[in-house]
């Protein structure tokens, strides 16, 4: 695992656990986000939006993502492994501030727990 993106959670004030992040998203609300450092200069951020349990009872939840996906630039909604629906978005980390990895991390974060929040009513992650 690279050690950089540690250093910006550390320098950003934001609490690590392995390979997790977890984000406050409001008042008893909160988001898990996971980092994938294979590649070292382009970080994927990702979480859980439903599981596929939840996507199965959503009406064309694909069709859904995909027209989400036509109005964001920053956090890709799509139906992943075990058929559960995550968002996505890629850091580039070439010359990254801690700002920057936070405002990614909770931009990410955010907009996960928003769509969670109306599809399912809940706060499973």
């Amino acid at each position: 695992m690279s050690a950089e993106w540690k250093e910006l959670c550390r320098d950003a004030e934001i609490a690590v656990r392995g390979n997790e992040i977890d984000v406050s998203c409001g008042p008893s609300r909160h988001q898990r986000v996971y980092v994938d450092d294979t590649d070292p200069q382009v970080v994927r951020l990702w979480s859980i939006v439903v599981t596929r349990g939840a996507a199965e009872h959503l009406h064309e939840v694909a069709l859904q993502a995909w027209k989400m996906n036509r109005f964001r630039e920053l956090v890709r909604f799509k139906i992943a492994e075990y058929g559960r629906m995550i968002g996505e978005c890629w850091v580039p980390m070439t010359g990254i501030s801690a700002n920057e990895w936070r405002t990614y991390v909770n931009i990410l974060a955010r907009a996960c727990d928003r769509l969670e929040s109306l599809w399912s009513g809940r706060d499973s992650e």
